[in-house]
């Protein structure tokens, strides 16, 4: 039997509005946890409360302690009672996986706000506080650990090393919810760049309203930014003999995935419409790429002239170069004037499905191959260089999820490792792993990526 159909995190705190303030709001330890960040930061920071509710307690602590408070949250609702509730805030209806803030905050914090993220989607947004804080600045969590639920309403979901909670009901709604364990949290914030500040808070809590309920157990961390670039996470990165032993696990197509019908992406082709009025040199997965106006002409990027390209671009391939630092130099030598890298970013969920299922050839550390082609660039003489998330998914339109999951593996597996002698057995490990995945988004899978961009000096 299906489970039954769950809310959308807007919809569900839009229904909620104050009443989920009179359950959660009164909560002694978790005010205290507040307090002692507020007083923590520089008088007057700029902080982002992420999932703002009704504005308190969070919102009105760190507002009443001096601090220039912004909010954002999913329901209009909660933001008309933030606004009212805490009227020095400024706060701003939106979704926590596609916000950009105006600037660099001080601290971030996600209190209770998370549940209705899928693992992947908190993994990700671990690196969206990473990129929105400064370097030095703060995210705080609380969150209810998966050691905490009863182990027989969970189902486990291996690529995440993570758990969900399908079709749960929550104050008259039902929702599906995904947890990470105490160690959990803490591994997926070092991977973003964060170092533990304080030791974390644990306790019990009942909501007022629900104290016939089991108490619900809370876990509230401080963790403080020390990495300069998140993007090239997942952290620590590897040293360079591991990673030169995963090329066979490197994407043999280049250009080719990202010209894949299913791929869906404006940040992309934003970048495109941008080089299309340039003369680009595209380096292909075997060190050759497209030169003059035969298209399908190629030549090993030793031949080609110095300076011959306005800009050369390398599209998922610099896994493949034996020597990073050697063909960096060689495509500083044909480009006149922009070179762009592209490679996944650390949360993309394509690779982090796939390299627990394939183990012994994973997808390289993307992070790793994206500083590398940094430091290059940096000995190069490029001093403007910018790093950028592109936004992008596969999408899977299937309506039967049997042949959602079969066709999503197919396609992933043929991506990377077409010619493994144990494709098809691969292919239904996916497919089990799929069929838990498309649960938070039934119909695509996501496949962000980093765009390193940059300049020759004049």
């Amino acid at each position: 039997m299906a489970a039954p159909k769950a809310e959308t995190a807007e919809s569900l705190f839009n229904s909620l509005g104050a009443s989920y303030e009179e359950a959660y709001a009164d909560n002694p330890v978790l005010i205290d946890f507040i307090k002692s960040i507020a007083e923590k930061l520089p008088p007057k920071s700029n902080v982002l409360d992420v999932g703002s509710g009704t504005g308190k307690p969070v919102s009105h602590l760190l507002a009443s302690a001096g601090h220039a408070v912004h909010g954002i949250d999913v329901s209009a609702e909660m933001i008309r009672l933030a606004a009212s509730q805490v009227p020095s805030g400024i706060y701003r209806q939106a979704d926590m996986t596609t916000y950009q803030p105006p600037y660099k905050m001080d601290a971030a914090f996600a209190v209770l706000s998370m549940f209705q993220l899928t693992p992947g989607e908190v993994v990700a947004q671990m690196y969206r506080f990473a990129e929105w804080v400064r370097v030095g600045g703060f995210v705080a969590l609380c969150v209810i650990p998966s050691t905490a639920l009863n182990p027989q309403n969970i189902e486990y979901d291996p690529t995440w090393d993570a758990v969900w909670t399908i079709g749960k009901e929550w104050m008259g709604s039902i929702t599906n919810e995904s947890f990470f364990s105490e160690e959990g949290w803490v591994r997926i914030l070092k991977q973003a760049g964060f170092v533990l500040e304080d030791e974390p808070v644990s306790y019990l809590f009942s909501p007022i309203g629900r104290e016939k309920q089991l108490p619900e157990g809370h876990y509230c961390l401080l963790a403080r930014r020390v990495e300069e670039m998140p993007l090239f996470g997942p952290f620590p990165l590897p040293s360079k003999e591991r990673v030169s032993g995963t090329a066979s696990g490197t994407c043999a197509q280049g250009l080719k995935v990202l010209s894949q019908q299913r791929l869906v992406s404006k940040g992309l082709e934003d970048l495109v419409k941008e080089l299309g009025e340039k003369e680009v040199f595209i380096l292909g997965e075997k060190g050759q790429g497209n030169w003059s106006d035969d298209s399908t002409k190629q030549l090993p990027l030793d031949a080609i002239p110095s300076g011959a390209a306005e800009t050369v671009l390398a599209p998922w391939v610099l896994a493949n170069a034996a020597d990073i630092d050697k063909t960096m130099s060689e495509l500083a030598r044909v480009a006149r004037s922009l070179i762009v890298i592209v490679q996944g970013a650390p949360d993309n969920e394509v690779v982090n499905l796939i390299n627990p299922v394939i183990r012994s050839s994973p997808i390289a550390h993307q992070g790793h191959i994206l500083q590398s082609a940094w430091e290059s660039l940096i000995k190069q003489g490029f001093g403007e260089i910018s790093v950028h998330r592109i936004g992008a998914r596969f999408e899977f339109p299937e309506k039967d999820v049997s042949q959602r999951c079969a066709s999503a593996a197919e396609f992933l597996i043929g991506l990377w490792h077409g010619d493994h002698p144990q494709k098809e057995g691969l292919k239904k490990f996916l497919e089990h792993r799929l069929r838990l995945f498309f649960h938070g988004h039934e119909h695509s899978i996501g496949f962000d990526m980093v765009a390193v961009v940059a300049v020759r000096p004049n």
